[in-house]
């Protein structure tokens, strides 16, 4: 019997600044050797996503901006945007780590990828048709990185949405957890054709969680001090710390079965 090779992908729910969580659930992955071949994100999961792995920042300057990062530094950069960059001087500053994260950014591509990772996934929702969008690597449909990411993240009344030439068509996007906020059947479909899911939900309602399955782990950080906008004055820390402890023995244990199921000689199982 033919047997395909095992294709782990790492899914990331929206969440808003809850999603400092998935940074703490890649750190317990990426600590116990977890191998990713792909990682698909909505909204505050595409941001995680595609600074690890399009960007290639390590965790450990994930944390680091966890650890800066102040809500307000979002409201100046909203505020920066929506006047037009008008007094730029001012809020540019006020804004943290945001402007320079986001011109490195613009360097990043859907095929030049980090961290043994192989495989990118970014949801959008698109306002005119009303639908979620799909980019990712083996279909980026002609779009930057940094464009989508930026829609995907936008969160609205906070940030515009942001027009994008796709296909020959003019979309406008905003935040994708509007429309696919814990995006599992992107993962799986193809061009991506995840066969094992890790999905880590740190949405602030988990409605329709997915169940434990053979091919599927569900990782529910518990975020009690996080919401979707707000967070304890001091850092985002404690969420990354919620993150990283919802990743138990029993779920590394299980996601380690995959691997280890197929034939260890078997010629589709390398890399």
């Amino acid at each position: 019997m033919k047997m395909s090779r095992v294709r782990v992908a790492v899914v990331l729910s929206g969440g808003g600044l809850r999603g400092a969580g998935h940074i703490g659930v890649l750190q317990e992955l990426v600590a116990h050797k977890i191998p990713i071949d792909i990682i698909v994100g909505s909204s505050a999961g595409a941001v995680v996503a595609a600074y690890y792995a399009a960007v290639g920042l390590t965790l450990d300057e994930l944390i680091s901006d966890a650890r800066e990062f102040r809500g307000r530094h979002l409201l100046a950069h909203s505020l920066n945007v929506r006047l037009g960059r008008q007094l730029d001087h001012v809020l540019r500053r006020a804004s943290g780590l945001i402007p320079m994260r986001l011109e490195q950014l613009e360097g990043a591509t859907f095929d030049r990828l980090h961290h043994g990772v192989g495989g990118i996934g970014v949801v959008c929702h698109d306002l005119k048709s009303r639908r979620p969008c799909y980019f990712s690597t083996g279909r980026d449909r002609g779009v930057c990185v940094s464009d989508v990411v930026r829609a995907s993240a936008s969160i609205p009344y906070l940030f515009p949405a942001v027009r994008v030439q796709c296909d020959a068509k003019c979309l406008l996007l905003t935040d994708g957890g509007i429309s696919d906020c814990l995006p599992i059947a992107f993962a799986r479909r193809p061009p991506l054709s995840a066969t094992h899911l890790i999905v880590s939900d740190c949405r602030s309602l988990a409605t329709a969680a997915p169940e434990n399955s053979e091919h599927l782990t569900y990782v529910r950080p518990r975020l009690f001090t996080t919401g979707t906008l707000w967070a304890p004055s001091s850092t985002l820390l404690a969420a990354v710390r919620s993150g990283s402890a919802a990743v138990t023995d029993e779920i590394l244990d299980r996601v380690r079965t995959w691997r280890s199921a197929v034939p260890a000689g078997h010629p589709n199982i390398t890399r």
